[in-house]
């Protein structure tokens, strides 16, 4: 039985993280730890906890869980995750790993020295749509051409971030675009742009990659609603998908659609199993058991977020 203990109750670890690792099997929730007492009740409540904490490195001692899922957002993270990191404990964190590349690169470097598994939130490589196009795909010859978009409408006051629209959303879709074609970025050229905004909300991306793909990215606050999508392209082979729900395939110069609940085989109000996020939760602990680092471990979304920094064009910390 793996013993797993969280730090942060906020919304994104409410509604994602709390309720997916409890579906886990042979996985037991035995600590929370939450400055906000509203919060930590909470979740006490809803998962009877045995452990509750308001600090953090006093959990890490005397709970001494095989797993942390410390979810918070970037600008309080770096000194938690690194206390996680430097007490040998396997750690999960949300995306963007740190406020900018610095940052990235001390969890990288503190999960390296302490030979432990830090997974980052790119829940997106784990959704039935793109993990659909990435196996059509492969049956036809390398990929040509990979599309990530991600757009909202948050202008004026909610146009304000920490980081950026490209650090904090738009990351998702590099980090999805750069896993989907398999390759690492050779030549970028990137376009940042404000509208109705005093801050950068739109962002415009061409990446070739050293495996002859090209990459297509654009993240835009100034749009009209949320839309997450992708395309994937091999040779006769073209998917469009919409994240999580559909994927259009078209070969053959014929067309057929699947819904993300079923290429796996769930029912379709089980949004959290087809949309990337449980099934990432059953892969890190799965990689926890055998030894093996996860498809999104630091190790490997460092160079996601040194993409994210390229779009940014200058240090990836929005300065």
């Amino acid at each position: 039985m793996l013993r797993t203990a969280f730090i942060g109750a906020g919304r994104r670890s409410q509604g994602a993280h709390y309720p997916n690792v409890n579906r886990l099997a042979d996985v037991e929730m035995v600590a929370a730890c939450e400055l906000d007492e509203e919060l930590l009740h909470q979740v006490a409540a809803a998962y009877d906890f045995q452990y509750r904490y308001d600090d953090h490195r006093r959990m890490l001692e005397e709970v001494d869980p095989d797993v942390v899922y410390c979810v918070m957002h970037e600008r309080w993270l770096l000194q938690t995750a690194l206390d996680c990191l430097n007490a040998g404990k396997h750690t999960f964190i949300e995306k963007p790993p740190g406020m900018n590349m610095d940052e990235v690169q001390q969890i990288h470097d503190a999960a390296v020295a302490n030979d432990v598994i830090c997974a980052v939130g790119f829940q997106r490589r784990h959704a039935a749509v793109t993990r659909e196009a990435m196996r059509q795909v492969a049956r036809l010859g390398p990929v040509s051409t990979a599309v990530g978009t991600f757009h909202k409408r948050m202008l004026g006051e909610d146009a304000f971030s920490f980081t950026t629209t490209n650090w904090d959303d738009l990351c998702h879709a590099v980090d999805m675009v750069r896993y989907m074609v398999g390759g690492e970025p050779v030549e970028v050229t990137a376009y940042q742009d404000s509208f109705d905004s005093d801050y950068r909300n739109c962002y415009t991306a061409l990446v070739r990659f050293d495996n002859g793909a090209t990459g297509f990215i654009h993240g835009n606050r100034a749009s009209g609603g949320r839309v997450l999508r992708g395309e994937l392209h091999g040779t006769g082979v073209g998917c469009y998908f919409k994240i999580p729900h559909e994927i259009e395939i078209a070969e053959d110069n014929e067309a057929r659609t699947l819904g993300g609940w079923e290429i796996d085989g769930v029912d379709e109000a089980d949004t959290s199993r087809y949309d990337g996020v449980l099934t990432m939760h059953e892969h890190i602990v799965d990689c926890v058991r055998k030894g093996e680092k996860p498809l999104t471990d630091i190790r490997d979304t460092i160079h996601s977020m040194a993409l994210v920094a390229q779009l940014e064009g200058v240090n990836g910390s929005g300065q």
